[in-house]
């Protein structure tokens, strides 16, 4: 038979330095972190500008401008290949209302 265990024969416990290094490290991160966001501006982090100051934006992409150009076809002809063909649209029609007064007729 196998000889019972005595409590005088305990395995090595690993050491427990380059974790606590590690928890140390980490904890001086997020205090960092926090005293950072803390006593930053308000603003978000951006700098406050003061009344008064000019501020000039400039846009990096040059805005578009687009030209649509309407060209009526004489009798006959045909448009480009790869033209977009739109039909003039028909023009309203006007109504005229003519009241005229009658003779013998008293206003």
């Amino acid at each position: 038979m196998s000889e019972p265990r005595t409590g005088g024969a305990t395995r090595p416990r690993p050491d427990p330095g380059p974790l606590r290094i590690a928890i140390g490290f980490g904890a001086v991160a997020a205090t960092s972190a926090l005293v950072t966001a803390l006593s930053s501006p308000a603003g978000g982090g951006t700098a406050a500008i003061q009344p008064g100051t000019v501020v000039t934006v400039t846009d990096p992409a040059p805005l578009v401008r687009h030209v649509v150009q309407y060209i009526q076809l004489e009798p006959g002809q045909t448009a480009p290949p790869q033209s977009v063909v739109q039909q003039a649209p028909a023009p309203k029609p006007r109504v005229v209302v003519v009241t005229t007064r009658q003779s013998g007729a008293k206003p």
